[in-house]
């Protein structure tokens, strides 16, 4: 009888020391001595949104984000901390852990789309000195737009039109040459320009169209325009519509800038209306993207895309006026 109680004893101090030992193993390995842990709730907008929106930390502290949703899915990303978590389910915690190098402002995003409302999920990180105060921002160059004093806001439409989309897979077989570029000149400008040179006088509007996609093609890498397209269908396609028609299901309410323009349409731009986009160069698309859309309800994007995801996203854009798609996979396998 003795025997089997020291037993007993045994196997339940094994059921019971065994579980928790191996808890505090775990404990040990996931939960760092070093890191700092801070409570990140994501709710949809009109519940609060980022909860806390503004989070403060200190530069070279490791800090571990435990990222919770109590209503529907949602996405993080802190593009310029490197950090992204692709979905935070309801109910469940993902951890994330940086380290800040350099003090700054931060800008964070939802990247699911979650309401209708969606784009007022955005809190910022802001780094903070051994001081405790933040370092001014690192000098850099305005943007193109800025540089080219465009008015991104006034009307553009194209002189020219062509009557089917252009396509760079039927322009392959000519050759065009001018000295212009397309960040800084619209299609419309430079069709304008080769159409009055001797050398394009037989070739028929069509052709020479076809020509500039096929050059303005060239100009772009596939792999930028596979990052604009994810970066598209992830914040743009939900006003802009998957097709870049300005069907949206979240954009089709928005007022436009009928204020300021009144001959400016009301919600989302068409990125397929080629009388709008053929008429407006790379460097004004960019300035839409990176400022936002004043009085439009478009947010700004030049806190939370690098320089050259703006790029990616207006070469994107012109897919819905240029037919890219022959020439990307023929790059693809020449690249």
């Amino acid at each position: 009888m003795r025997r089997e109680l020291i037993a007993l004893g045994v196997l339940l101090l094994a059921a019971v020391a065994f579980p928790a030992a191996l808890l505090s193993y775990q404990e040990a390995r996931t939960t760092p001595r070093d890191a700092r842990v801070i409570e990140l709730v994501g709710r949809a907008p009109d519940a609060g949104g980022w909860s806390p929106d503004t989070i403060r930390v200190n530069v070279g502290e490791r800090v571990r984000l435990r990222v919770s949703s109590p209503d529907v899915v949602h996405g993080l990303a802190i593009p310029g901390l490197g950090v992204e978590v692709d979905e935070i389910l309801p109910g469940h915690v993902q951890e994330v852990e940086f380290v800040a190098n350099r003090a700054g402002r931060y800008p964070f995003a939802c990247t699911r789309w979650c309401s209708i409302d969606h784009w007022r999920m955005r809190g910022v990180v802001e780094v903070l000195d051994r001081a405790g105060s933040e370092l001014p921002p690192a000098s850099y160059a305005p943007p193109l737009y800025q540089q080219l004093r465009l008015d991104i806001d006034a009307p553009h439409p194209a002189r020219h039109v062509p009557r089917l989309r252009p396509s760079a897979a039927r322009g392959a077989t000519s050759v065009v040459n001018f000295s212009g570029n397309f960040r800084a000149d619209s299609l419309d400008a430079v069709f304008t320009d080769l159409r009055a040179k001797p050398a394009y006088r037989a070739w028929d509007d069509l052709q020479l169209w076809d020509a500039l996609a096929y050059a303005y093609a060239q100009d772009v890498r596939a792999q930028a325009l596979a990052r604009g397209g994810q970066l598209y269908a992830r914040d743009c396609a939900a006003c802009h519509g998957e097709r870049g028609d300005g069907t949206g299901p979240a954009g089709r309410t928005l007022p436009g800038l009928s204020a300021m323009h009144p001959e400016m349409p009301r919600g989302p731009a068409n990125f397929t209306d080629a009388a709008s986009l053929l008429g407006a160069s790379d460097a004004l698309l960019q300035g839409k993207v990176l400022r936002g859309g004043m009085g439009t309800g478009m947010p700004e994007w030049g806190s939370l895309y690098s320089e050259q995801e703006l790029w990616d996203v207006v070469a994107f854009v012109r897919s819905f006026t240029l037919d890219l798609k022959l020439d990307i996979e023929r790059q693809g396998v020449q690249r």
